[in-house]
């Protein structure tokens, strides 16, 4: 008798503890079904206390995903081209160093944007590049999400030209690249790097833009049969040796024979500044004299129509040969993203009678 009283007890324990264990399961599913997006994991480290954030130890480098930084000696930037138009003001941010790159452009192209980011990338964050545009054109530099994040670190601006510019043809080009107003906007960078849309830079190259600062023009050799100076769609430049050639020289009334294009005009007239510092006794390279590479410094610079094997940058290479081209395309494959079309003159009108 004593045994079966035993027995039972002991069944009873087991029916007890299998009804407990499937409350319980009962109680984590109703839990489960009520919070679906939480597990009991989960809960706990939802309430448990977090740890301090790790911070970098000296040396490390942490990597966040955000555009280039302005480099910390960069300097506001002038009155905007809109003070006193009544023109809204851009709502780009941003301040500009002692350089930066430059592209003027008022027609959409499909490769602009891409060209541009291309520009920042391999110029580095110490270089801010400036966009001057018409205020009907600012439009197509807002579609880009890339090209936003740039613009609102700062490091990319847009900035409006005026509205009685208008590009029409390479004489129009020549008028804005030759008044005052463009350059002294751009105060206060020194080293200006003009680039256009038909222009490069290859990433490829072991020198960079900064390594050309000494000279205060260079650009693509002109090749002798079509004119003399270095072609300025792809140049860098000082901006107060052009606002010197600015203060001694009129575009319009000192054009000579080879002066047909600005990059020329600003070429001669360097080098008739410099023959009369040479008369004095200054040399180029004395601090403040005018100091031009030489053609074969230059065309390490950038290419047009004198080959060099490995430049820094290019400049219309749909007017390049076959056989060079062949070589591009190892070295630059990038220049695929220039325009082929730019702008140029009207037409010469039908003879008459």
């Amino acid at each position: 008798m004593a045994h079966l009283t035993s027995l039972e007890e002991r069944r009873r324990r087991s029916r007890n503890i299998i009804l407990g264990a499937f409350l319980l399961l009962v109680v984590i599913w109703t839990i489960k079904l009520a919070f679906p997006q939480h597990t009991i994991i989960s809960v706990y480290q939802n309430h448990r206390p977090q740890p301090a954030p790790i911070k970098p130890e000296k040396g490390d480098t942490e990597i966040e995903d955000k555009p280039p930084a302005k480099g910390t000696d960069w300097k506001s930037r002038p009155a905007p081209a809109t003070e006193g138009t009544g023109l809204p003001e851009p709502t780009f941010n941003g301040s500009v160093s002692n350089k930066a790159a430059v592209i003027v452009e008022t027609r959409f192209r499909t490769n602009l944007i891409p060209l541009i980011l291309h520009f920042s990338s391999v110029l580095g964050p110490s270089w801010p590049i400036l966009i001057y545009t018409s205020p009907e054109s600012v439009g197509m530099f807002a579609t880009s999400a890339a090209l936003s994040r740039y613009i609102k670190a700062g490091t990319i601006q847009v900035r409006l030209l005026p509205q009685t510019v208008l590009f029409t043809n390479s004489d129009s080009v020549n008028k804005f690249m030759t008044d005052s107003w463009f350059w002294e906007d751009l105060d206060p960078v020194e080293h200006v790097l003009i680039f256009q849309s038909d222009s490069m830079l290859c990433a490829n190259a072991a020198r960079s833009v900064d390594d050309f600062f000494e000279y205060d023009l260079v650009g693509a050799p002109i090749a002798k049969d079509l004119g003399t100076g270095y072609n300025g769609g792809l140049s860098l430049r000082k901006r107060s040796t052009i606002l010197r050639v600015l203060e001694n020289y009129d575009w319009e009334a000192t054009q000579k024979e080879g002066d047909r294009f600005e990059d020329q005009w600003y070429y001669n007239r360097m080098t008739e500044l410099q023959a009369e510092e040479a008369n004095v006794g200054i040399k180029p390279k004395d601090e403040g004299a005018i100091n031009l590479p030489t053609m074969e410094v230059a065309r390490t610079f950038s290419v047009e129509t004198i080959d060099y094997p490995h430049p820094l940058g290019v400049h219309q290479v749909h007017r390049w040969l076959d056989d060079q081209m062949v070589s591009l395309d190892d070295w630059c494959p990038e220049y695929k993203l220039c325009s082929v079309d730019h702008i140029v003159d009207d037409p010469p009108p039908p003879p008459t009678g």
